[in-house]
This record gives structure tokens, C-alpha cells and sequence, in this order.
């Protein structure tokens, strides 16, 4: 079951601290959202934690594969509430809710930690560390990297927000690991990148850039350029290698499928390629992903 969702993804006791005025620690006793989502054609139903958002009266869940997140059912501390739908991704499977109860609302970070052994924590207080990120599984690339973490204890319910020691939401776990106390989590970045689209236009625009690269090849260099695509009005060339895109370091394809996951429309990137032995920087506006890419 955790290498067919993670296969699915790949295929499409802490203090309090001061924080804004109205926002909780992750780690307040704030009431507890739960979804249902029941099963799609085909699937089974899955229960996600919901985790109230920075904004008042929104929530985001985490719809697993094999679920109709359409129509989920609501509850706050076992009651039932109304909650509807404002949008959801596909591909990293998180879905958005509007309710009218706009009294809990939890403090966000702006990344996720990227040091291996850094403290966090799940409501409980349950304590946990970052282990690391994964980017593939097997031979699957990840549309995104997720991030590791082991728990004391068991691995809580998905759609569980973990914080670091501020308080602050840094990811949402996704769905065991396989090993008992071990975890996937979407970060914080892939949740504000797919809440961004979701939440302003109901469905999550992916930036293009026009390039492809070879996925078998031990670096990431350019196989393929479109035509008059952004890459090719920057002069990327074919056999070009890939070093950098934005603040992202870029050392292989699947470094460069989390960092393309990024790019948004209309908001140009920087990138540093290495054409022969010249390392080279462009800058690149992606446009709107063509349907199907």
C-alpha cells in the first residue's frame, strides 16, 4: 500500500512562542479537523487529519490515491461541520477547504528544515526528526521531494501538520514509510506552491520551460529544446547541464523535477548551465505547461 501511493505520486511537550496576532503553535490545543474522502471508482475511502491554514476559515487535507476528494465529509473535535471544497491538485494530492469556523488558524513556516537531525514535533506532543529527502523511489522520480521523518512512536494519521521548535507548520505527513515509525511529508513549500493556484483559480498551473533532459544520463543534461519556447529564446542549447534553477541546487533529473515542480508562470528564473567547461547564466520566464506536459 505505501509503494503504490508513493508510485501514484510519482506517476502524476513544546513551549509556546510568540507568534502573529490570532495564529497558534502547531503544537496549541487547537480542536481536531478530520476529512473522509471516500472512494473513487476503483479506490477505497481514507480519513486525512485537516490543518487549519494561515488564513481564517481555510483548511488543506491530503486526499490519497483512490479517494473522491469531491466530496469529503467534516468534523471538529467529532462534531460534524460544513466544509466545502475549494480545490485540489492531482499531483501532490492536497485539498482545500473553505469552512465557516474561522477561529483556529496555525502558524506556517516558509520552508521546510533541509538539515538531516533537525527536532520537530506532531501534536501529542509527539517528537520526531527530519532525516532527509526523498526524491525517488526505485526507479520512480517524485513530481516533488518529500520529506523523511521518524517519529517517537508510531507514525501519526496522515495529513498531520509537523512543526519545528517555533511552532510553526513545516510539512504534512503524507503516509508511512513501510518501516513503523517512519514518514513521508509534503514541505511547507510544495503546500504555499499548490495552495497559490488552488485556492485563486481551482487548479494548480505549472510553469514550462521548454527543455527536456535525459532522465537515464547520471547528470542533468539537456536532451531537447521546443522551439520557441522560453528555454529557446534563453539560447539553451541541447547537451547544456543543468547546475542550478532559482535558490535550487540541480545535481541530477530528480533534482530537476523538484525544482521544475516550482516554476511559476510568468515569474522569471534564474538558471546556471554548464555548456563544455563554461558555466553560463540565464534567465527564463516560464509559460503556462502546454496540456500534457
Amino acid at each position: 500500500m505505501v509503494r503504490t501511493a508513493i508510485s501514484r505520486l510519482a506517476r502524476c511537550g513544546i513551549g509556546f512562542f510568540f507568534l502573529s496576532a490570532g495564529l497558534h503553535p502547531a503544537c496549541a490545543q487547537v480542536a481536531k479537523w478530520e476529512v473522509v474522502f471516500p472512494a473513487a471508482a476503483g479506490g477505497v475511502p481514507a480519513k486525512s487529519i485537516a490543518t487549519p491554514l494561515e488564513e481564517g476559515g481555510m483548511l488543506v487535507a491530503v486526499a490519497l490515491p483512490g479517494t473522491d476528494a469531491t466530496r469529503p465529509g467534516a468534523t471538529r473535535a467529532g462534531q460534524p461541520v460544513q466544509a466545502e471544497v475549494v480545490g485540489m491538485d492531482s499531483v501532490s494530492r492536497l485539498c482545500f477547504l473553505k469552512t465557516p469556523l474561522a477561529s483556529d488558524r496555525l502558524a506556517w513556516a516558509k520552508t521546510a528544515p533541509y538539515t538531516p537531525g533537525t527536532p520537530l514535533h506532531a501534536p501529542g506532543p509527539v517528537k520526531a526528526r527530519a532525516t532527509g529527502w526523498v526524491k525517488q523511489i526505485g526507479t520512480k522520480v517524485l513530481p516533488f521531494a518529500l520529506l523523511r521523518i521518524n517519529f517517537e512512536g508510531a507514525v501519526p494519521p496522515t495529513g498531520t501538520p509537523v512543526s519545528t521548535d517555533d511552532g510553526r507548520v513545516v510539512a504534512l505527513v503524507y503516509q508511512s514509510a513501510g518501516n513503523g515509525d517512519s514518514a513521508y511529508a509534503i514541505p511547507v513549500e510544495a503546500v504555499q506552491r499548490v495552495k497559490a493556484d488552488v485556492c485563486g483559480g481551482g487548479k494548480l498551473a505549472r510553469g514550462w520551460l521548454g527543455l527536456s533532459l535525459r532522465a537515464e544520463s547520471p547528470s542533468p543534461q539537456v536532451m531537447r529544446v521546443t522551439p520557441d519556447s522560453p528555454a529557446s529564446k534563453a539560447d539553451i542549447r541541447p547537451n547544456d547541464v543543468l547546475l542550478q534553477v532559482g535558490t535550487r541546487q540541480v545535481a541530477n533529473y530528480a533534482d530537476a523535477a523538484n525544482a521544475f515542480f516550482y516554476l511559476i508562470p510568468r515569474e522569471p528564473v534564474d538558471l546556471k548551465l554548464l555548456r563544455g567547461t563554461q558555466e553560463i547564466s540565464v534567465t527564463v520566464s516560464p509559460v503556462p505547461a502546454p496540456s500534457g506536459k
